[in-house]
Order: structure tokens, then sequence, then C-alpha cells
């Protein structure tokens, strides 16, 4: 009885303790910096409004419009910044340099990419540095010439006489997933594969669960000291499944190492093995020593995962959002016809001619943002951003749903408008002050300059091939499903119309 009460007297002291050790830190921190305001947080949980909170940029614009753009907020044990406006951003990302260049450590997020030896989410250090130098070159070195553009007509000449056998109203994500899938795994892997391939259905199966369960976070982030003691059963699920997507990239990855002929150069793999192999005569031994092969496992796995993720989602946005506009919708194909024709598929030499079309695609960017809050950066020192001071190792939110919504440099923001991106001539013109869907800075997407032609590409052969329409009586409005950091677009239904066979 006795060693009971002493046990949880004991208990109560050392949880008082870390309560008051947490609040004199605080306090602290509050004395040494001026940091930027924001709202009550509980000691250990943080914002219980975030917690709860469906869409993390919903939130993120109510403190905003209250504490400012730049503003503080606590989620569990991450005290966050939080950048709204473009010009919090760009002191942030581009005349900061590298202050804003790291990633938090965030434990799944550690786990899911081998410790970190990803681009991604690794943090700013020579590796990482010598890392993206040859991922970059890779990239550059397998789109040399016409492969994105060959890859792409390919999967599209497969997948649209597919998608045009629906008759009457269905959901067009399996057909968009396959074009993007097949897109991707022929720049990776040079495969190809059927709308029934188990593969193909299972890693898509896999990664939208992983998707919608990570974009709710985990207990565990918010209480690490669970990882050693015990983890949730969704924690386990998501473990589990991305484990298992893990060794899917990293089976063809080994047989592509077994079969590399330097000679024969076949895909994006081929190119970052031969990107590091010459990478071994011009750089530091001992830093190519730290670039292992779980290293490229994981550049492939995230140019091959994410590229699917984000342009599969942009893709469900564009359809949709040309199922509600037929005006809109009718102008991208008059564009499509005059500057392509019938008799052949758009391709990377149009593209300059495809202005509208593009600008389209650019809205549904804008209105459709599938990262809405990107990915947490973290600052490798004591810095300042919007006249406040940011401590090191503080980690910093990008809210590219607020910089996308920002009526200061939207007019109508709400509206659905590709002539924001035209200049008088009806050109594209300069990339609009407040567009961000890469991201900008030190950690600029990798993948921006194959995502953009590829993007264009896919949406102007839909558009070339199908007039899409909503059924009868559909609400033309896009509403949003996701959760946490990541939005799609709520499942719906569409009528196509062939419009040019090719």
């Amino acid at each position: 009885m006795l060693y009971s009460i002493l046990s949880a007297f004991n208990v109560q002291t050392v949880l008082i303790g870390l309560l008051v050790v947490l609040v004199v830190y605080k306090l602290r921190q509050r004395w040494k910096y001026n940091l930027p305001p924001g709202p009550f947080c509980w000691p250990l949980i943080g914002s219980y409004e975030v917690i709860q909170a469906k869409f993390l940029h919903e939130i993120f614009v109510k403190y905003a419009k209250k504490y400012g753009p730049v503003f503080t907020v606590s989620l569990g044990p991450y005290q966050m910044v939080v950048l709204n406006d473009i010009n919090s951003v760009t002191e942030a990302l581009v005349k900061s340099k590298a202050d804003f260049a790291n990633r938090p450590l965030i434990h799944s997020v550690h786990m899911f990419t081998e410790e970190s030896k990803d681009i991604a989410f690794a943090n700013y250090t020579p590796t990482w540095k010598l890392h993206r130098k040859i991922a970059g070159k890779a990239l550059r070195q397998y789109l040399a010439g016409n492969r994105l553009e060959d890859v792409l007509h390919a999967s599209m000449k497969k997948c649209l006489p597919l998608m045009a056998k629906e008759n009457g109203a269905f959901n067009p994500e399996k057909y968009i997933d396959l074009m993007v899938f097949n897109i991707l795994t022929a720049v990776c892997f040079g495969e190809s594969v059927e709308l029934d391939n188990p593969e193909f259905i299972r890693f898509m199966k896999l990664s939208k669960e992983a998707n919608e369960m990570i974009g709710k976070g985990f207990v565990e982030d918010m209480f690490p000291i669970m990882y050693k003691v015990w983890t949730t059963n969704k924690y386990r699920t998501v473990a589990k499944t991305m484990n298992e997507l893990i060794s899917i990239i990293k089976r063809k990855f080994e047989e592509h190492e077994e079969t590399f002929n330097i000679d024969k150069i076949r895909d994006f793999t081929d190119s970052l093995i031969l990107a590091k192999k010459e990478a071994e005569y011009e750089e530091n031994a001992e830093m190519l020593s730290q670039l292992s092969e779980t290293h490229l496992r994981q550049t492939v796995f995230d140019i091959f995962s994410a590229g699917i993720d984000t342009s599969r989602v942009t893709l469900g946005f564009a359809v949709r959002y040309m199922a509600g506009l037929p005006e809109i919708q009718s102008k991208v194909q008059e564009e499509i016809d005059r500057v392509v024709g019938k008799d052949r598929l758009p391709t990377v030499k149009d593209r300059e001619n495809l202005s509208y079309t593009e600008a389209t695609l650019h809205e549904v960017m804008r209105l459709g943002t599938a990262v809405p809050v990107g990915i947490p950066h973290s600052t490798i020192c004591d810095t300042r951003v919007g006249g406040y001071d940011v401590p090191k190792d503080t980690m910093v939110m990008i809210n590219h749903w607020a910089l996308h919504h920002d009526p200061r440099y939207w007019k109508d923001e709400e509206k659905f408008d590709p002539t924001r991106y035209l200049d008088e001539n009806g050109k594209l013109g300069m990339k609009p002050e407040s567009w961000l869907p890469f991201s900008a800075g030190r950690r600029v997407c990798l993948g921006e300059t194959v995502a953009k032609p590829e993007l264009l590409l896919i949406f102007a052969t839909i558009m070339q091939r199908f007039k899409i329409t909503l059924p009868e009586g559909t609400n033309p409005k896009v509403e949003l499903c996701g959760s946490g950091g990541i939005t799609i677009p709520a499942p719906y239904k569409i009528i196509i119309k062939e419009r040019n066979i090719i």
C-alpha cells in the first residue's frame, strides 16, 4: 500500500517537475527572443484547436487574420512559426539563404524515409547537397531529348481508349491513377502496366491508405516517448504499409544494379546509378561514402511516389474543374484544336503556343493546392522573419493555400480565372508573385522541371480527346476532401463524350 502511494507520488512529482521545466523554458524563450505572437497553447499538448482542425491551412488562415501573417503555434512538442504571405515566405526561403533550409526531426517521417536518407525530408547537409546534385543530373540525363514525351504518349494511348469505353457517369480516378503511374513507372523503371496489373492496384491502394493516415498525424510524434514504450495500431499499420512500398522500390532498384550497362541507360534509375559512378571520380571520397544505396533508393522513391501523388491529385482537380466550367473548357479545347489539331498528340514543342491551356492548369494548382502547408522547414540557426526572432531548430510551415488566396494579390480570389497568368498578347507572363505550388529557395521541388510539362501534356491530351460534363444535378462547386496537410477533390463522377480519336 505504502509502495503504491509512494509510486503514485513519484509519478506526480516527475510530471509536475516536467511541467515546471517546460513552463520555465517557454518563459525563457519569450524573454530571450522577440517571438511571433500566437494563440494560447497548453504545455505538452499545444493548441487544442489545431489538433481538432480538419485542415491545417484553414485554422492557420484564421490565426493569420488575428495575429498577422507570421505567428507561432504549438502542436505537441513542436513549436511552429507559420508564414502566411508571400513577403515573409520570400524573406525566409530566398533572402535568408539557407537559414530556413533544414527539416525538423519528426520521428515517423524519419522512420518512413529509412532514417531521413531521402531528399525531400533530409537535413540540409553536404550529403544532402551531393545527393540532390546527383539526382538532378540523373533527371537531366534521362529526360534529354524526347524521352518524357515518348513515355507520356505511350501511357495516354493505352489509358484514354479504356476511359472512352465508359458509358454514363463514372469516377475517373482509376484512369488518372493509371496514366500517372504508367508515366512514372516508365520514367523510373522503363516499364508499363495494365489497368488490372496487381502491382499497380496494390501500390495505389497502399499509397492512398498511407497518405490518408499520415495526413492526420501520429500521437507518437506529439509524445515521442511512446516510440520506446508503446505505439498505436495506426502507427504500426502505416509502418507496415510504408515498408511494403519501400520493398517494391528496393526490389526494382536492386534489379537495375544487377543488370546495369553503362552503354545502355534505360531509365531514371539507370541514370541515377550512372550519375553516382561519375561523381565517384569528381567528388570527395569521404563524402561519397555517406551516399549509400539507401540514399539512391530513397531518391527513386521520392520521384516515383511523390510524383504519382501530386500529379494524380492535380489532374483530379483539373478534370473536376473543367467538368464544372464548360466555358473555360471550350476555350482550352479551341486553343488545342488550333495549335495541335486532331491528327496527333500534344508535344513539348507545342507548349509555348498552349498559353491558355497552361494558364488554366496554373489556376488549378492555385485553387486546388495539393499540399496546402507544404513540407515543414526548420531553422539552421537563430534568424529572423517578418520582424520577429526565430530560434535555431524551430519548425517553420509555409501556408501555400493562404498565398494562393491572398486578396492583396488575387482579384476575386475564389474565382477560377486563367487570364491572371496571361499578358496583353495572350501569352504566359511573369509568374504571379504569390503563386508558389513548388515552393522556393534551397528546398524548391526537385521534380518541378518534370512536373510542369508532364501535367500540361496529360491535361492537354485529355482535353483534346474528351468533352467532360457533370451528371445532371451535380453542384459545380469543387469540394475538398482529405485531412491535416493533404487535400484532394471530394469523390465525383463525370460524363465524357469523344471529340477526336487519334
